[in-house]
């Protein structure tokens, strides 16, 4: 059996625009994330879900903050979005991303 969360979070019957960038799918009032104990898998699901899922959260939160503030990123314009409806998973190009350092410039 595979688990494969790249299809998984990209499933029409659960998320609105499943391929688009929409953070706020996982807001109140849609809550999309909540539809079904498993949409988003990241920490598992069901009872067994990870008990440390609030606090890699916070840590996630704190260090893209942390990341925010103390670099500036620009991302190449010609990037392509991959095709993950593929299996298996190809890397078709890389990212590429520009990223300077906002404290040395004070």
């Amino acid at each position: 059996m595979i688990v494969a969360q790249g299809l998984t979070h990209r499933m029409s019957e659960i998320y609105t625009n499943p391929e688009s960038f929409d953070p706020e799918r996982f807001a109140p009032p849609r809550e999309e994330d909540k539809k079904d104990s498993f949409a988003l898998i990241g920490f598992g699901g069901g009872e067994h879900i990870c008990i440390g899922i609030e606090f890699a959260k916070m840590e996630m939160k704190i260090f893209l903050a942390r990341l925010l503030q103390r670099y500036d990123w620009k991302v190449t314009p010609e990037y392509e979005p991959n095709n993950y409806h593929q299996l298996p998973f190809q890397v078709e190009g890389k990212l590429q991303a520009q990223v300077s350092n906002l404290e040395r410039r004070n």
